[in-house]
């Protein structure tokens, strides 16, 4: 397009030259400035023209970057969500086939043998402060707990809240899971604090499935050590 402003310009300074004589009614002079005005004009009108299309082209430049931008955005929480997936799995994979692993501990240390159980709570909360619990489902007495924090309160919340259908609650502060099922009328409770207000559990049954196994583990350690007496 450019070239059509060159042969334009071109015209605008022959103008005088091209021009000679009256034209009808019209002086030279008058002439002179009306192929001017009209020259001038027509430049102004391929200006607009050719800034229409820039415009329109940036447009959509800016659409595809922001496309790109989102795309890229979705790729990443993809591979954070796949991450974040084959961490599950490879923690649920450990609670399903590793009682075997840990029940080798049952002579050692009771603390020892919930490591991995404490350390995949941590993993899966992300928390800081957590807890777990083993009582008596009937009238929540407790029997043992383990803390993450010497200074978090463990306490099993209020025996008339629980629920024998419900094995997840949550308010402000806290974060509990019950295993699904007792063993010889034991339960046992994760317990986490929140973050936040608004933090919540993505997937309270991986927990549940947690808290199950450190009840399995908790009741063979406890029949192992009965069993040494």
């Amino acid at each position: 397009m450019y070239w059509i402003y060159l042969v334009i310009f071109v015209f605008l300074v022959f103008v005088p030259e091209i021009i000679r004589g009256n034209l009808g009614v019209f002086g030279e002079e008058t002439v002179e400035e009306i192929v001017l005005l009209f020259l001038g004009g027509t430049i102004f009108i391929f200006y607009l023209i050719r800034d229409s299309q820039i415009q329109k082209i940036q447009k959509e430049l800016d659409e595809k970057r922001r496309e790109n931008n989102r795309m890229l955005k979705d790729l990443t929480q993809s591979y954070s969500f796949i991450g974040e997936i084959n961490r599950k799995l490879e923690i649920a994979k450990n609670i399903f086939l590793g009682l075997p692993e840990w029940s080798k501990k049952g002579s050692g240390n009771k603390k020892e043998s919930f490591e991995y159980i404490m350390a995949s709570i941590k993993a899966l909360t992300k928390s800081q402060d957590h807890c777990l619990l083993f009582v008596f489902e009937n009238h929540f007495e407790k029997i043992w707990e383990l803390k993450s924090n010497k200074d978090f309160a463990c306490n099993p919340f209020e025996k008339k809240l629980f629920d024998k259908n419900r094995r997840y609650y949550e308010d402000d502060q806290f974060m509990t899971v019950i295993s699904p099922e007792n063993i010889e009328g034991i339960v046992s409770i994760i317990k986490i604090r929140k973050k936040t207000p608004h933090q919540t559990l993505e997937d309270p049954d991986i927990l549940k499935a947690l808290a199950t196994q450190a009840l399995f583990l908790f009741v063979f350690l406890q029949k192992n050590k009965r069993l040494k007496k």
